[in-house]
């Protein structure tokens, strides 16, 4: 009987989870899905074909009158400039569309995406400026090196053309002496001869 009890216990409460569940509106929204299905730019980062996108994109941006209508194609545009592997790759560019879709359409779906994309373009563009900025640091610092070692060559050199300028005159001076040297034992070795005939 408790086994029973137990049983029929069990099964109520699995039967009042399933009626609140199914009463329950679902806290996960469906994935939105763009046009076709996929998402308008995955079909030119598929094929490659950047060039046709961005014409197409720029003709809709041309043609509407309404912002509103304008969202998709400043969306598609925005992420042309904003991937790194579109040849078309220019993230102030990209800023610009983005900043376009948010001032025209800020309830669009596509602003929401798109200032996803702003933090990330913005975040990538500082990085770069910083590691620029450390770039030209290191090459001011090597640039500075380079020519402190090239005045203290210069300094080697001017020490070693003073050195060898004064070792060349100390060489003439020695040349001089030993010439004079060379003449005072000739002298000296006439005057012996003399001294000789003299006294025999």
């Amino acid at each position: 009987m408790g086994n029973k009890k137990k049983n029929l216990r069990q099964a109520g409460i699995a039967l009042v989870l399933m009626l609140i569940s199914g009463c329950m509106p679902a806290h996960v929204q469906p994935v939105r899905e763009y046009g076709a299905g996929i998402f308008p730019p995955q079909a030119a980062m598929q094929t490659g074909d950047y060039k046709g996108f961005v014409a197409e994109n720029s003709a809709v941006l041309k043609a509407c009158k309404n912002p509103g209508q304008c969202a998709g194609a400043l969306f598609n545009l925005s992420f042309v400039y904003a991937y790194p592997k579109s040849p078309y790759y220019n993230p102030s560019r990209a800023l610009q569309y983005i900043s376009d879709l948010v001032a025209g359409a800020p309830k669009s779906p596509w602003a929401a995406e798109a200032l996803v994309w702003r933090e990330l373009i913005v975040r990538e563009m500082k990085e770069a400026n910083r590691n620029r900025w450390l770039l030209q640091k290191r090459l001011k610092s090597q640039k500075a090196d380079l020519e402190k070692n090239a005045a203290k060559k210069r300094d080697w050199q001017v020490d070693r053309q003073l050195l060898e300028d004064e070792i060349k005159s100390k060489d003439q001076i020695i040349n001089q002496l030993t010439k004079q040297i060379k003449g005072s034992q000739k002298i000296d070795l006439e005057m012996q001869k003399k001294e000789r005939e003299l006294l025999h």
